[in-house]
């Protein structure tokens, strides 16, 4: 009979017929620790081999955008002092003192990091969003800081602490950003999938946008009820479920993936438990994606989503909180634009005489029309009955228009419509009726986004370009979804300066 090896000692049938309490209890331990049949020797020698790099990369790779924040300050403090104690700036009369210098330049570095999203997770997975976030932020902070000391606080600085503070923050900043984004991309996580060949693959191509930078597919545990009816691929196949303990043991594996297909399967799910126990993170598809890509999988959304992702667009405090910050940004956009509305108003009547303003119907909150309304771009004849998505190059809008929508200026009297409620700021684009009972056929609950107020920018516009097709209202529903389910205060102030990062950067 062969003998069983368990807490390093080997049991036959030799051994006592009546164990003490503790070798009892402890038998149940170990029991409950070792599942399908890995005895606790085996268990407890997996040791995962993380290299420092790796470690210290992903740990930079997951602090939250308040720490690096943090860190931005932390060095602007070092170096201002460091800069008034060498130059003595401190005794020169009218000049800005030290805390002030630094309250200044930090309230500037901040709004300034915000606007160009230099402390999101993707600016960290491509070393030339790092370059040029950090110097649009480090730039437009410096000129801001100048004209604020200057001109609201009639002061002088001196040329050698701020050169020495922004040379000091550019280079600390962006040597810890470009060793972090050395570090994700040098030892990346390994990242097993759990299904068919053909759901894991298929899930892999909606991953294709540089959401997986910083894994590395090693392939997948093949769940099939028969994997020899299965063709070859692009993935690996690593083996069956049977396999999957020893495969994450060999492969060094960091996450796993159960493809929906196989989420249902109960022996596959039983399966996952060891792989927890050995360190890895067990997700399925929408979960993943949700966390890399900043969208909701809309092909595998059901009606439970709905009822408990706990969506905050019934939230009687957020919905207050949300309309008070409506309303304060829609009083200063329009006291800010007002200005212009002549000059606009001037060159879209030279160019054809037609009317300045237009007016079009929008579906909103619960599905309720209103009257959405812009400056005209489109010539008359084409501006009125027409329901075509726009095109990039369409021919219909005049050469006034063109630059209007190009620097968004035709939405300017969309203030209005956030001031007296029919929008809000942050939220889905509003569409035409037409529109939405077009897309309401093809696309799976798209009405389910007039759960709240449409907006003039979005978590859709800033992460997804101008789309005409309905693959794009798709991937467009699926960044709504996730505003939908993550809405608040933090979010909206998030979107609304990468949307000003947006008319300043271009294209960045």
């Amino acid at each position: 009979m062969s003998s069983q090896c368990v807490l390093g000692v080997e049991s036959g049938s030799a051994a006592p017929m009546a164990a003490p309490p503790a070798a009892s209890v402890a038998k149940k331990q170990v029991d409950a620790v070792a599942p399908f049949g890995l005895g606790r020797r085996e268990y407890v020698s997996v040791n995962r081999r993380t290299a420092p790099l790796q470690v210290i990369g992903q740990v930079l790779f997951n602090i939250p955008r308040p720490a690096w924040i943090v860190i931005d300050i932390a060095i602007v403090w070092l170096a201002l002092i460091q800069g008034y104690h060498w130059f003595d700036a401190n005794v020169i009369p009218k000049h800005v003192l030290a805390w002030q210098a630094y309250g200044v330049f930090s309230f500037c570095l901040i709004i300034s990091s915000l606007v160009f999203g230099l402390n999101e997770k993707r600016t960290l997975l491509n070393k030339w969003y790092v370059l040029t976030r950090m110097s649009l932020t480090t730039a437009v902070s410096t000129v801001v800081m100048y004209a604020v000391i200057y001109g609201a606080l009639y002061m002088s600085f001196s040329r050698r602490v701020a050169a020495l503070t922004v040379i000091t923050y550019f280079v600390a900043g962006i040597s810890i950003r470009l060793f972090a984004c050395y570090s994700i991309h040098r030892i990346k996580r390994q990242l097993l999938f759990v299904g068919t060949r053909q759901g894991c693959e298929s899930f892999v191509d909606r991953m294709k946008d540089g959401f997986l930078n910083a894994h590395s597919v090693i392939g997948f545990i093949d769940a099939a009820e028969d994997p020899a009816l299965q063709e070859d691929g692009k993935l690996q196949n690593l083996g069956t479920t049977e396999d999957i303990v020893r495969v994450c043991r060999q492969q060094n594996v960091h996450d796993i993936v159960v493809c929906n297909g196989s989420a249902a399967n109960s022996e596959v799910i039983s399966w996952m438990l060891p792989c927890l126990r050995l360190g890895c993170r067990v997700t399925n598809e929408a979960t993943f994606y949700e966390s890399a890509a900043g969208q909701i999988l809309v092909d595998e959304i059901t009606p439970d989503w709905f009822l408990f992702s706990d969506l905050q667009a019934h939230c009687e405090e957020y919905s207050t909180m949300k309309r008070l910050f409506d309303i304060v940004v829609s009083i200063i956009g329009l006291c800010v634009s007002l200005p212009f509305y002549p000059l606009l108003a001037l060159a879209i009547k030279l160019e054809d005489g037609g009317p300045v303003f237009y007016s079009q119907d929008r579906v909103g909150k619960n599905g309720a029309v209103f009257k959405l309304y812009k400056f005209r771009t489109m010539r008359v004849s084409d501006a009125s009955d027409d329901i075509s998505w726009t095109a990039r190059n369409d021919p219909r809008v005049t050469r006034v228009g063109r630059i209007l929508r190009l620097a968004r200026l035709d939405e300017f009297p969309q203030f209005y419509n956030i001031l007296i409620g029919h929008m809000s700021v942050v939220g889905p684009r509003p569409e035409r009726p037409a529109i939405v009972m077009e897309l309401c056929k093809y696309v799976p609950y798209w009405s389910e986004r007039e759960l709240v107020k449409p907006g003039l920018t979005g978590w859709a516009q800033i992460s997804y370009h101008y789309g005409n097709t309905l693959e794009d209202a798709k991937r467009k529903l699926q960044f709504d979804f996730y505003y939908l389910k993550h809405m608040n205060l933090e979010l909206d102030l998030t979107i609304l300066f990468r949307t000003v990062g947006t008319f300043l950067r271009g294209a960045c």
